[in-house]
């Protein structure tokens, strides 16, 4: 007889002694997502602008990432952003970094194309109104290679046809990430997830507009433009309060991987919830009309939580405060005081090495592995 994941953690959860309480699964099907079909503009935008595939977008990397030394703990490595006259990711207020994932979450040989690449999103909340949305930095995780960046602007499409076109999102947050085969995954916090695909990536002319000029397209001065390709919606149920989707992560050591997703807020409790992946498509694993169910809900009582993944179904959770939280069934919920200096976002786990995190606070912008067995 075969036994689901949730009779197990049901008959765990009655042997939890009462601290462990705030920790309660959820009905699964009150947690959906609706995919949408893939873009019919991404073919004639295809026919409009010269594709780049990631390597030539590492090759053109135009921004350094000097090496850093934060005060974390069971560091791994570290590196910071450029802070050059005239340009300044490192401490500027004009983008915030949030979400980052790796070609380790890409695929299971860790590199993508023969490439080692690490994604970071940033948002512009406070920059023209987050007008221009979210961008992607392209970092060359190579060996042997200086260790450099290009940043991407996220775009959607809008019109086809023989002049399609293209806007920035704006208001993306991008509060977590993650890469699974050719497909960036991205948190949208009122909507559900956007899914971007790496083999459309279009190099654009130079200047300030947004989509097509004239008979061009720019792209507020950035020269690649990155576009959405598809969506999954939440699926609203009466009785249950909308998500709020403020990160997601990969989980490849489940069978089948699965995206987390979490919620963000100051007030307990919050959810988070897993949806199982496809390794043939790379998509969430959906019924025939396109719904997407949970495989797991859970909710908690930590607040201020900025990023998640599981480990071998353990939990481990940044806090805006500078904990690592960690939950597992069995050894139940651990903080971990003062892991980090200054507001940790997104999480990533990289097989074999540790966990990807980064932080957003201008002069405290670093990106950095840990050691999660430590933990």
């Amino acid at each position: 007889m075969k036994f689901s994941r949730d009779l197990f953690t049901a008959i765990a959860l009655c042997a939890l002694p009462s601290t462990l309480a705030a920790w309660t699964n959820l009905t699964l099907s009150d947690y959906k997502l609706s995919v949408t079909g893939y873009s019919s503009v991404i073919a004639d935008l295809d026919k409009a602008l010269p594709i780049r595939s990631v390597k030539e977008v590492l090759a053109s990397a135009n921004h350094e990432n000097p090496d850093s030394s934060p005060k974390v703990k069971n560091l791994l490595t570290s590196f910071t952003w450029e802070n050059v006259p005239g340009y300044n990711d490192a401490s500027g207020l004009k983008w915030f970094p949030q979400g980052v994932t790796t070609s380790a979450d890409a695929t299971e040989t860790g590199a993508y194309n023969g490439d080692v690449v690490n994604l970071v999103s940033w948002h512009c909340d406070y920059y023209y109104l987050g007008k221009r949305g979210s961008r992607i930095s392209f970092i060359n995780m190579n060996e042997g290679v200086k260790r450099a960046y290009r940043n991407v602007l996220l775009v959607e499409p809008t019109t086809g046809g023989a002049e399609p076109n293209f806007q920035a999102i704006a208001g993306l947050h991008a509060g977590g990430i993650f890469w699974y085969g050719d497909f960036l995954y991205v948190a949208s916090t009122n909507t559900g997830v956007r899914v971007f695909d790496l083999r459309h990536i279009y190099e654009v002319s130079e200047g300030n507009g947004i989509g097509r000029v004239g008979s061009g397209y720019q792209a507020f001065g950035y020269d690649y433009v990155l576009p959405q390709v598809r969506s999954y919606n939440w699926v609203p149920k009466t009785g249950v309060d909308n998500f709020r989707w403020s990160y997601i992560g990969l989980d490849r050591t489940s069978s089948p991987a699965r995206m987390i997703a979490g919620e963000y807020n100051t007030g307990a409790p919050n959810r988070l919830i897993h949806f199982d992946l496809d390794s043939s498509t790379k998509l969430l694993s959906a019924d025939s009309q396109g719904v997407a169910t949970a495989s797991q809900a859970v909710s908690h009582g930590l607040t201020k939580i900025q990023g998640t993944v599981t480990i071998n179904d353990k939990y481990y959770m940044t806090q805006s405060g500078g904990s690592l939280w960690t939950f597992s069934w069995k050894d139940g919920e651990i903080q971990n005081k003062d892991v980090f200096p200054s507001v940790p976002q997104d999480l990533s786990y990289q097989a074999g090495y540790g966990l990807w995190g980064l932080m957003e606070m201008p002069w405290n912008r670093h990106v950095f592995a840990i050691d999660h067995k430590k933990f």
